[in-house]
Formats: structure tokens, C-alpha cells, sequence
């Protein structure tokens, strides 16, 4: 018997994703090569040659901590623990924080994780909506509140923004809303970070929740806004030392170590993240100016809620039918993927697109040539 339900998005993409040729709904930006990083550090092919394959530190290489502690302000290398990808530090976390009754606050729609771990841990899940309200998708603080006073305290507050799979981005008042709502009852807050740096308006960008929280755990990876989902990095930063301290036990159980070449190219990567990041910003802008002349043109298809950050979008069909019967016939007729909102146990019309790779466009003609050559015809799709 699985301790876990299926993981439903990743079940979809295991039928998919590697053998549909045109993927219209993927969450990473653009990836990159070694001899692209290699560009950037000239001194990455000898420090990788020259390395001994053995295992690596429980934490993380010293200079990768480094270096990622550079990306906070006055963090310190103690403050990160590096983990294979995003997917081990959520698992971690939670075996170490949470007990079985704990009440746990999580936004949703929401990647699986981030409710069925603490779910299958025997935690009371309490779900925290977005909605699209005044043309954005917006999470409402006064929700939350709601939420607080409904029974005891909640040992862990989830938030994920920039959000997957809407695009939403609070506001700083918002956010400041949020860190004052976790604070007045003393929860910790994991911030799932994985999108930050892909604002659309770098000026709302905000805080990490390591640096505007005591209790605040940042997570991140490099899979991403830096388009390096094969290396299987990312890392907790928080200034809770006892917090660390309980994870680092965890992952004695699980993976013990990351992979060294792994941790030598994140290394090099964190240390060039500007570039990466700045490449992959270029190709989400230009992507979602297509992807809004697209929805402006065709209201009948779907309606667009304009998302604010990440690389993901998050529309909704105009018509009563079921996004997953569209998913499965646009991608045998075309080639093209798109994710349904069910993957998300969500709304059947809701679907999920990305625009963070430079195969968008292509991808997104097609979809435009299946519409305009009947595409699905609401009777067939119900």
C-alpha cells in the first residue's frame, strides 16, 4: 500500500513528456549547455576533470553554500542546506517539522507535494486559495486570517510565489500581510522561491521569505529560473539553525549527499546566476507578449488571466468542457502538450501552459493552426 496518493502531474507527464514533440505546458525556462556554462567560467571544464568522484558533504559543498548565501543578504554558508532538487528539501522539511494532527495552511491550486507530504504525515490540511480577481490572480490575506482563527495554531504555513501554476505575485503589502498573519501565531513559513527572479516587473519582486521572517524557510533550485532542471540542485536557506539541524538528519535517510559534478556545475551556475537568469527573462517576455496577443484574438478558446510572474500561465476553457479531453486530442492530433488544471486536482477547465523555453512559439503555432481548423469542437470534448 503507497504511503502517497499518485503524484497526478508527474503520472501525466511520465505518458507524455518524452514523446510528445511540441510541450506547451512546461514549468522550467530554456535550458542550457555545459560548454554554455563552460562560456561563462572558463575554469569549470578543469575544476571538473580534476575532480575525485567520492561523496560530497550532507550540506553541500562549502563554496556552493558559499555562494548561495551570497543570494541572501547577510546570510551565512550555515544557513543553506543543499539538497537534490526542490522535490528532497520539501520531503525533508516536512519529516522534520511535522507530526501527525499538526495543522498545516498550504496555497492551492499547488504543486502536489507541497499538500500530499504533509497529508500522508497524518497533518490537517487547510487550503488557502487563489482566485483571479481584478484581472490578476490574487492570494487574499484576509483568507488566511480566516484560516488562523478557525482552530489551533498551525505548526507550517505553505506559500509559493511566484505561483505554479497561475503566474500570481502577491504585492509587498500583501506579503507583508502574510508574514505579520504567521507571526502573531508563530508558524513557520516555507516559501516555495523556485520562480523568483522571473517577475515580470523586476520592481515587484519580493523579499525572500528568509530574509523577512525569523521563522521564514526559503526554497529554491536551479531548475527553474536558470533552465538547469538535470543538475538536481536546490537548497533551504532560513536563519532557524534547529530547523537545518532536523533536516540534516533526514537526509541521512534519503539521499545523503548530492551528486559532486552536480554540485561543481551549480556552483559555477549560482555564481553566474545574472547571466542565466537574464537569458531566460528575455525568452519569458517575449514568449508572453505572444501568449496575450494569442488569448486577446481568440476569446472564444479560453479566457486569460494575466499572470504576473514564473514561466507558467494558468487560462481557463470559455466553453463547459473538460481540459483533459482537449490535452489528449491536441496531442495526438498535433504533437502539442498542454497540462490540465485536474492535474492539479483543480477545476476540470482550467490548464496550464509555459512560455519559458524558445520552442514556445512553434508550439504555439500549432495550437493556433489546430483552432483554426475546427480544434475541439465543445461537443466532442465534454
Amino acid at each position: 500500500m503507497s504511503f502517497f496518493e499518485p503524484f497526478r502531474l508527474e503520472r501525466f507527464f511520465a505518458r507524455w513528456e518524452f514523446s510528445a514533440p511540441h510541450l506547451l505546458c512546461c514549468s522550467d525556462c530554456e535550458s542550457v549547455s555545459v560548454a554554455d556554462l563552460e562560456a561563462l567560467d572558463p575554469g569549470l571544464r578543469d575544476r571538473l576533470s580534476s575532480m575525485r568522484l567520492g561523496y560530497t558533504e550532507t550540506r553541500g559543498a562549502p563554496s556552493l553554500r558559499e555562494a548561495i548565501a551570497g543570494e541572501y543578504p547577510g546570510a551565512l554558508p550555515e544557513e543553506i542546506l543543499v539538497h537534490a532538487g526542490a522535490e528532497e528539501a520539501i520531503l525533508n522539511l516536512c519529516l522534520a517539522l511535522l507530526s501527525k494532527g499538526d495543522r498545516v495552511v498550504v496555497n492551492t491550486p499547488c504543486y502536489q507535494s507541497l499538500a500530499e507530504i504533509p497529508r500522508a504525515l497524518g497533518c490537517e490540511v487547510l487550503p488557502w486559495e487563489w482566485r483571479p480577481a481584478g484581472g490578476r490572480w490574487a492570494l487574499d490575506p484576509d483568507d488566511l486570517d480566516r484560516i488562523l482563527r478557525s482552530g489551533p495554531d498551525p505548526r507550517l504555513i505553505v506559500l509559493n510565489a511566484p505561483h505554479n501554476p497561475t503566474g500570481g505575485l502577491p504585492t509587498k503589502e500583501e506579503f507583508d500581510a502574510i508574514v505579520a498573519a504567521a507571526r502573531r501565531v508563530g508558524a513557520v513559513v516555507l516559501m516555495d522561491e523556485v520562480y523568483r527572479r522571473l517577475e515580470h516587473d523586476p520592481a515587484r519582486r519580493l523579499p525572500s521569505i528568509r530574509d523577512a521572517y525569523e521563522n521564514g524557510v526559503a526554497l529554491d533550485v536551479l531548475s527553474k529560473h536558470a533552465g538547469l532542471a538535470g543538475l538536481r540542485i536546490g537548497w533551504l536557506a532560513t536563519r532557524r539553525a534547529d530547523i537545518l539541524d532536523a533536516v540534516a538528519v533526514v537526509k541521512d535517510y534519503n539521499s545523503i549527499c548530492s551528486s559532486g559534478p552536480s554540485e561543481v556545475i551549480a556552483e559555477s551556475a549560482v555564481r553566474n546566476l545574472s547571466a542565466l537568469v537574464d537569458r531566460n527573462r528575455r525568452i519569458v517576455a517575449d514568449n508572453l507578449a505572444l501568449l496575450r496577443r494569442f488569448f486577446a484574438a481568440r476569446p472564444d478558446f479560453a479566457e486569460w488571466t494575466d499572470p504576473e510572474g514564473s514561466s507558467v500561465a494558468f487560462p481557463r476553457l470559455s466553453f463547459p468542457g473538460d481540459a483533459e479531453a482537449v490535452a489528449e486530442r491536441l496531442v495526438r492530433e498535433t504533437g502539442v502538450l498542454i497540462l490540465p488544471g485536474t492535474c492539479y486536482g483543480y477545476d476540470k477547465r482550467y490548464f496550464r501552459l509555459g512560455y519559458g523555453r524558445a520552442s514556445m512559439p512553434a508550439s504555439l503555432a500549432r495550437l493556433e493552426d489546430w483552432l483554426d481548423k475546427g480544434g475541439p469542437a465543445a461537443s466532442t470534448i465534454r
